[in-house]
C-alpha cells in the first residue's frame, strides 16, 4: 500500500508522507475580509449619522454596503461592536491627520513672532482642523456615541475607557504643537485638553445647527481664545 494514513505520518512501510497541500486562499480571504469590514464601516458611518444608532438597523447598514447579514455577522457580533469599531477607525484617522498637520505647519509655527497673538493662533488652529473629513457627519456620529453610552449602562464603562485612551493619544501631538509654538499649558495637560475639547465640541455643534461650515474663522477664533487662556509662553 503506497498511500498515507489520516494522520499524515507515512505508510506502514516507512515511505515518506506526502506533505499536505498549502492553502493558497488564506491571504486573499484576509484581504477580502478587510475590504468587507471597511465597506461595512463606511456604510455604518453614513447610516448612523442619518438614522441614529438606535433607529439604524443591521439590514440598513448591509444594504448600504451591498452585503448580506451573513457578511455582517462574520465581521461583527452586534451593532454596538460595529459602532465601537467605527469610532476606533475614525479617531485613528483624525489623530493621524492632526499629527501630519503639526509636522506640515512646523515652519510656520517656528517662524511666527513670539508670543503668538489670537489671529495667528486662530490661523494655525484653522489649518490644523482642516482635513479630508465631513465635520457635520462627525459631529452627529460622536453625539450618537455619547447617547449610546448614556442610554446603555453596559456600554458606558467601555465608552469612558475609550474616551480616555483617545485623549491620552492626543497628549504627545498637542505637546509637540505647543512646543513648536513656544507655549505650554498652565494646567495639568489632561484638564486643559478636556476644556479645549469641550470648547471645540460646543462650537462644532453650534456651527452644524446654524448650517455653517464646521471649520471656519469663527470656530478657529473660539479655539484660539481657549488656547490663549489655557497656555502661556514657555519663557514666562
Amino acid at each position: 500500500m503506497t498511500g498515507h494514513d489520516d494522520a499524515g505520518t507515512g505508510d506502514p512501510a516507512g515511505s515518506p508522507a506526502t506533505p499536505p497541500a498549502a492553502s493558497p486562499v488564506a491571504p486573499p480571504e484576509s484581504a477580502r475580509r478587510r475590504r468587507t469590514r471597511e465597506r461595512l464601516l463606511d456604510a455604518a458611518y453614513e447610516v448612523f449619522a442619518e438614522q441614529g444608532v438606535h433607529a439604524a438597523t443591521v439590514e440598513q447598514v448591509c444594504e448600504r454596503a451591498g452585503f448580506t447579514r451573513g457578511a455582517f455577522y462574520s465581521n461583527f457580533s452586534t451593532k454596538e461592536e460595529l459602532f465601537f469599531a467605527l469610532m476606533e477607525r475614525e479617531h485613528e484617522l483624525r489623530l493621524s491627520s492632526l499629527d501630519e498637520q503639526v509636522d506640515a505647519l512646523r515652519p510656520q509655527l517656528e517662524a511666527a513672532v513670539q508670543p503668538l497673538d489670537e489671529p495667528t493662533i486662530g490661523a494655525l488652529v484653522l489649518a490644523l482642523m482642516r482635513g479630508p473629513f465631513d465635520n457635520r457627519q462627525w459631529c452627529l456620529v460622536t453625539g450618537e456615541f455619547a447617547l449610546l453610552a448614556m442610554r446603555d449602562p453596559s456600554v458606558s464603562t467601555e465608552f469612558l475607557a475609550y474616551r480616555d485612551r483617545f485623549r491620552s493619544s492626543l497628549v504627545p501631538i498637542v505637546h509637540r504643537a505647543l512646543d513648536r509654538a513656544g507655549r505650554e499649558f498652565v494646567l495639568e495637560t489632561q484638564q486643559a485638553l478636556q476644556m479645549i475639547t469641550a470648547v471645540y465640541e460646543d462650537a462644532l455643534r453650534s456651527a452644524v445647527l446654524a448650517g455653517q461650515d464646521a471649520v471656519d474663522e469663527e470656530l478657529s477664533g473660539t479655539l484660539a481664545r481657549a488656547v490663549l487662556v489655557l497656555t502661556r509662553p514657555t519663557d514666562a
